[in-house]
């Protein structure tokens, strides 16, 4: 083969593995945000790292540089971009100036994993944020009472595993009723709060639906080499084991919507939603209230989990309704938990 050939052949097959990267990139995305939770293969995919998917995007760029290519520049940089804002999330935002005549709320949430960090570092943290009002999640049967004491200043309520903290007072609490999924009584697992503002009532739900975690490593076994040559990660079907996770999931978020949607009053929803970003129940059950990261966070906003590599998903969220207006966003550093806390500026015009 002579040298002209060669280079045109090197060429064509430059050519068909750059756009069969973007193919798959706009493959992937599309299954994450329009199947999502509904397969075991998207459902597990929700939750893996995203930025691996960078890894073959230096070679080919080069590769298209080398073959003074304008058109495989090109898809190789819209492969780039739908890596890094549709499939990692990222934002870029500068916030949005407060207006008058209306009430502004610093909203905290937290996922504590039972304080196993300290509960003088989730305080420290609290201090310096000043919130109006928080809520937490997985509170552990020991260390419930000390954070809730330690928080002075607050209306306090502690139930199960979640807790909430109001500079105002908390009105009501109510705790849904179980719900069921596949047979049996689940517990919803969430708990709403009827909170009294000078800019009059809003209702506060603090929801931590089920973890996908110990599903996921049981699909995953013993690596991915056994799985699939025992067939168990070819198979089309769902394991039984993520499939019921996923309903009992499903099941919990709709029951925070239905009630979130019938509300009176103004709503704010927050806390370990579990859902990473693209998740297809995310926009489909929770599509109606507005995410605070989304409209006013920058960078990427992962929150979960804290690992050496740091986080990669971006699963604790404040979501809210259309009477609320978000006006800034924040994750907090440092780390005091194995979820990072999130906390949001919003304004809720007074009567």
């Amino acid at each position: 083969m002579g040298t002209t050939k060669l280079s045109r052949f090197l060429r064509r097959v430059l050519g068909v593995v750059a756009v069969a990267y973007l193919a798959a990139l706009v493959v992937l995305t599309l299954s994450l945000t329009l199947i999502g939770e509904r397969w075991w293969l998207t459902t597990a995919m929700l939750y893996l790292p995203r930025a691996p998917l960078l890894l073959p995007l230096p070679f080919l760029m080069l590769l298209a540089l080398l073959a003074r290519s304008r058109v495989l520049l090109v898809t190789q940089m819209a492969a780039l971009l739908l890596i890094l804002f549709p499939l990692m999330g990222l934002r870029w935002s500068w916030g949005r100036a407060p207006t008058s005549n209306t009430l502004r709320l610093r909203v905290l949430t937290l996922n504590v994993n039972t304080s196993s960090w300290g509960t003088p570092l989730i305080l420290r943290q609290l201090e310096r944020v000043r919130p109006d009002v928080m809520v937490f999640q997985e509170i552990g049967p020991h260390d419930g009472d000390r954070l809730a004491a330690s928080l002075k200043g607050y209306v306090r309520h502690l139930d199960d595993q979640f807790l909430a903290a109001s500079r105002y007072p908390i009105i009501d609490v109510f705790v849904p009723p179980k719900i069921e999924v596949g047979g049996t009584l689940r517990s919803a697992r969430f708990r709403r709060y009827r909170l009294q503002t000078p800019a009059g009532l809003i209702h506060v739900y603090n929801v931590h639906p089920m973890s996908p975690r110990e599903a996921l490593d049981r699909l995953r076994g013993n690596g991915i080499r056994e799985g699939l040559s025992s067939g168990r990660l070819l198979r089309l079907t769902d394991p039984p084991d993520l499939a019921g996770n996923s309903a009992l999931r499903l099941a919990q978020l709709k029951a925070v919507a239905d009630d979130a949607r019938s509300s009176p009053y103004p709503v704010i929803i927050a806390g370990d939603t579990n859902l990473p970003q693209l998740s297809w129940a995310l926009w489909y059950v929770l599509g109606d209230f507005r995410d605070g990261f989304d409209e006013v966070g920058s960078g990427f906003g992962f929150t979960y989990p804290m690992s050496r590599r740091g986080p990669w998903m971006r699963i604790d969220r404040i979501l809210a309704g259309p009477e609320l207006r978000f006006t800034a966003f924040e994750v907090l550093e440092p780390p005091v938990s194995d979820h990072l806390a999130v906390v949001a500026d919003l304004e809720l015009p007074r009567n």
